[in-house]
């Protein structure tokens, strides 16, 4: 992974682009690597969108709420022992 100072970011900035461009870019300060700079498309092949989502218990899908009640049952036994 190249690398550039942060201080000389602003002054090279068209050269970093080029190189993030084709991969991810390491920004660093005194010497030690702060921030990483890549395309969006490397990004998303990274990170892809995470699908999961919160529910509130009254909205919670019936499948979702048998699976929070079987954690809780299997807890409770294991505290019994």
């Amino acid at each position: 992974m190249k690398a550039y100072p942060s201080t000389e970011l602003k002054q090279n900035l068209g050269d970093v682009l080029a190189v993030a461009n084709r991969e991810p870019v390491a920004i660093t300060r005194h010497n030690k690597p702060r921030f990483v700079l890549m395309s969006i498309e490397a990004y998303e092949a990274r990170f892809p969108r995470d699908q999961r989502r919160s529910f509130r218990v009254e909205e919670m899908p019936d499948e979702h709420l048998e699976m929070l009640e079987a954690a809780i049952s299997e807890l409770d036994s294991r505290s019994d022992d």
